[in-house]
């Protein structure tokens, strides 16, 4: 079975997951990158990335390192912004007919509840079977992260 784990990261927190995530099961690894890079500021990105997200955006993204149609799984990952998934990311299903091959997700946010995040996922994505919530490493909750994110893997390799 081809995996892939395909996901965006404004700060690396996402992206560091998503490594760990792809060593493990020997899956490609594919970032999305948005054409117009998100404000320097973090107090600009925040509110830029938080509108983007609560108005369901869909910035225009950069062409894939491969195409997702290749993969017979995708495991995807989003920081949450705004209670809400990250708007590249719902370019990314809106652009490609992923539905039936995302089977997992991850979640990454400053340690606020991810739960209208999960709902909007599973909302658009109807094939999921695994998740996690992790939380950015530089928030209190991300202690947690390791066991997290071990569990997560198990699940997927069984």
């Amino acid at each position: 079975m081809k995996r892939a784990v395909i996901y965006y990261s404004l700060d690396g927190n996402t992206k560091e997951a998503a490594q760990k995530i792809a060593e493990a099961l020997g899956a490609a690894l594919i970032e999305l990158e948005t054409e117009k890079p998100m404000p320097s500021g973090k107090a600009s990105r925040i509110l830029y990335g938080g509108m983007l997200s609560t108005m369901n955006q869909t910035p225009a993204l950069k062409p894939l390192s491969a195409d997702p149609a290749n993969f017979d799984e995708i495991i995807l990952g989003t920081p949450v912004w705004a209670w809400k998934i990250a708007a590249p990311v719902r370019s990314f299903l809106t652009k490609y007919a992923v539905d039936e091959k995302v089977t997992a997700v991850f979640t990454l946010s400053g340690g606020a509840d991810d739960t209208k995040c999960l709902e909007d996922l599973r909302h658009l994505l109807h094939h999921i079977r695994h998740t996690a919530t992790l939380a950015d490493r530089k928030s209190s909750f991300a202690e947690g992260n390791a066991v997290r994110l071990k569990k997560f893997i198990a699940a997927l390799t069984e």
